[in-house]
């Protein structure tokens, strides 16, 4: 486990649905584009295992085969692969649905449509875009990840694959 002060340059999430399979939000994303695309950086999953569900023909979600009798549904933020760099070093870090809420300050994707206040034209959504354009266009906010590094060595200890999946996530101060 290590502790890294860095700079978020990109964000990418797979996103099945679309032609090439990812979504990719950098610094040159607009916030409008980042608003659009809110719909397919969150899924509705198994509320007890976050295991995304499909509908069967009339769009009723399918139940979750390891989860029964348990059939209720949440909305979540889809997992992303986050480019983190630090001076002439960059990383492709896994961040899971929890770390993505907790980066989008504890907004559940629930959320997204909903106004902030009774008499606001403002919605949670906005604030999300928002908070995702800020991550990836501020580069002079630094954030402090604690992430757990995996390496699969070959019989010479040659990394053949690095695996890093971040923990926590900290603005910098």
């Amino acid at each position: 486990i290590i502790q890294v002060k860095a700079c978020v340059s990109q964000l990418s999430f797979t996103v099945a649905s679309l032609s090439h399979g990812q979504l990719v939000f950098d610094g040159d994303t607009s916030l409008e584009q980042v608003f659009a695309s809110l719909p397919l950086i969150t899924y509705k999953g198994c509320a007890k295992c976050s295991r995304e569900q499909e509908t069967d023909d009339n769009e009723i979600y399918k139940q979750c085969p390891t989860c029964l009798p348990s059939n209720q549904v949440k909305i979540f933020y889809r997992p992303a692969v986050m480019t983190v760099e630090e001076g002439d070093y960059e990383i492709s870090v896994r961040a899971g649905s929890e770390l993505m809420e907790k980066m989008f300050l504890n907004i559940p994707a629930e959320w997204l449509k909903k106004a902030v206040g009774p008499s606001s034209d403002t919605t949670y959504g906005m604030l999300v875009a928002d908070l995702c354009h800020s991550l990836l266009t501020d580069s002079k906010a630094s954030y402090l990840l604690t992430i757990r590094s995996h390496f699969f060595l070959d019989e010479n200890s040659f990394p053949l694959e690095k695996d890093f999946q971040l923990l926590e996530f900290h603005l910098d101060l």
